[in-house]
C-alpha cells in the first residue's frame, strides 16, 4: 500500500512548485446537483472541489511522468436525477474522456452512475451519498471517501446507549436514505431497546404537528431527526414550541453555523448530532482547511466540502502513482492502493472501495457554539465543535 501524508499546509507536499518546461492541463469530471431541491449541499460540494483545484494550481500543479499538470473541472448538473446522472457519467467517459470522476449528492444517482464507470473503466469517487449498499456491488471502479450510513449509525448507536434516551422516537425522510437510517439504527441497538414512535415525511412537507403529537403520546425521551437543514429547522421549532422536553439527535446538516442561523441558540441548546468534520476541532489539519475555506467563501467550513476537497487530492495522488492522466484502469489500480492523511482524517479504501474516516458527535452549547463529545479522545470544550 502506498503511504503518504498531506501536511497541515494542505497542499505543499503534493504540489511542488513547477520546475519543468512542459506544462499541460488535465480535466477531472464532476457530477453534482447545482440546481434543484439539493442545490444548497451541492454548493458545499463544489466549494470543496474548487478550493482543492485552486490550492493545487496555485502551488504550481503536479507532476506525472515528467510533465507538470494543472487541474480543471468539467462539471455536470445532475439535479439528483438518476437519468441525468447516468447521461453525465456517459458523456464524461466518452466525449470528455476524463481519467476520473468525482462527486454526486444522491445515493440513487450514484447507483445509476456506478455501472457506467465500470463499463467505461473510469473510476468514480463519491463524496456525499451514504447508502451503505453502494459499495457492496463488487464494482472495482466505484469508491467512496465519506462514511456510509452503517458507519454513521454505529457512532450514533454507540452514543445513544450512553445516555438516558429511551423511548427513542424517529422522524425521517420518506425515502431510501431516511428509511435506511431508521432500520439501520434499530438493527444496531439492543433488541430490547424501546422505540417510542417512527414517523416519515415527504419532501416539501412543512407541518410536523402530527409527529409532535405522536411523539408526545409515545412518552419518548429523545427524538432522532434523519433529515437535512430546512425540514430539520422546522421540526425542531415545532417540537420546542410544543413544549416537548426531549433530547434532540440530528445529522451533520444540523451541526453548523448555517443551521444556527435558521433558529437560535435556545432551540438548539443541548442538541447532539453526528459529524464527519467538526470545523473548529483542535486539530491542525482541520484548522488549516477551515481557515482556508473561510477566507475564500466567507463562511464556516462544511463536511461535504472537506470530503470533496480530499477526493481531488486522492485523484491527483492516484494519477501520480499510476504515471498517467489518461488511463482510467491504471488510475483505478492506484486508488485501490492509496493511503493518506486527508482533511477529514486517515483515508484508504477497502476491497469494496469504501473509506473509513472518523465519525464524531458534537453538542450545541448554551451560547450557540458547539463541543465535541465523542469519541473520547476528541472530547473538547464549547467552541471546538
Amino acid at each position: 500500500m502506498r503511504r503518504l501524508t498531506i501536511p497541515a499546509a494542505l497542499a505543499a507536499a503534493l504540489c511542488a512548485q513547477a520546475a519543468y518546461a512542459q506544462e499541460e492541463t488535465v480535466t477531472i469530471g464532476i457530477v453534482t446537483a447545482e440546481t434543484g431541491p439539493l442545490a444548497a449541499p451541492g454548493k458545499f460540494q463544489m466549494n470543496g472541489f474548487n478550493l482543492a483545484v485552486e490550492t493545487i494550481n496555485e502551488q504550481g500543479g503536479f507532476e506525472v511522468d515528467g510533465t507538470t499538470y494543472k487541474l480543471e473541472l468539467q462539471v455536470y448538473d445532475t439535479r439528483c436525477n438518476a437519468a441525468e446522472g447516468a447521461s453525465a457519467m456517459q458523456r464524461l467517459a466518452t466525449v470528455d474522456q476524463v481519467p476520473i470522476v468525482l462527486g454526486e449528492l444522491c445515493s440513487p444517482v450514484a447507483a445509476a452512475e456506478a455501472p457506467i464507470a465500470q463499463d467505461m473503466q473510469v473510476p468514480l469517487i463519491i463524496t456525499v451519498p451514504t447508502a451503505s449498499n453502494l459499495t457492496e456491488q463488487d464494482n472495482p471502479y466505484f469508491f467512496r471517501i465519506n462514511a456510509h450510513n452503517g458507519q454513521l449509525n454505529r457512532a450514533l448507536a454507540d452514543y445513544v446507549q450512553t445516555i438516558d434516551a429511551e423511548p427513542l422516537a424517529f422522524i425521517a425522510w420518506n425515502n431510501d436514505a431516511g428509511r435506511g437510517g431508521v432500520n439501520g439504527m434499530q438493527a444496531l441497538l439492543p433488541e430490547d431497546y424501546e422505540i417510542g414512535y417512527v414517523g416519515y415525511f415527504n419532501v416539501g412537507e412543512v407541518d410536523f404537528s402530527n409527529h409532535v403529537t405522536n411523539i408526545r403520546n409515545s412518552g419518548a425521551k429523545s427524538v432522532m431527526l434523519l433529515m437535512d437543514e430546512e425540514p430539520g429547522a422546522l421540526a425542531i421549532r415545532q417540537l420546542r414550541d410544543a413544549g416537548l422536553d426531549v433530547q434532540l439527535i440530528g445529522t451533520l446538516a444540523m451541526g453548523s453555523n448555517r443551521f444556527l442561523d435558521r433558529l437560535n441558540a435556545d432551540y438548539l441548546n443541548g442538541m447532539v448530532q453526528y459529524n464527519s468534520f467538526p470545523p473548529n476541532a483542535p486539530l491542525e489539519r482541520i484548522k488549516a482547511f477551515s481557515d482556508a475555506y473561510s477566507a475564500k467563501f466567507g463562511e464556516e467550513s462544511h463536511g461535504f466540502a472537506a470530503q470533496s476537497y480530499d477526493a481531488v487530492f486522492a485523484a491527483v495522488e492516484a494519477m501520480k502513482a499510476a504515471g498517467t492522466t489518461t488511463d482510467g484502469a491504471a488510475v483505478r489500480d492506484a486508488l485501490a492502493e492509496l493511503s493518506f492523511e486527508g482533511v477529514i482524517g486517515p483515508i484508504s479504501f477497502d476491497e469494496q472501495g469504501q473509506a473509513s474516516p472518523p465519525v464524531y458527535m458534537t453538542e450545541w452549547c448554551e451560547g450557540g457554539d458547539r463541543k465535541v463529545i465523542f469519541p473520547a479522545e476528541m472530547v473538547a470544550d464549547c467552541g471546538a465543535g
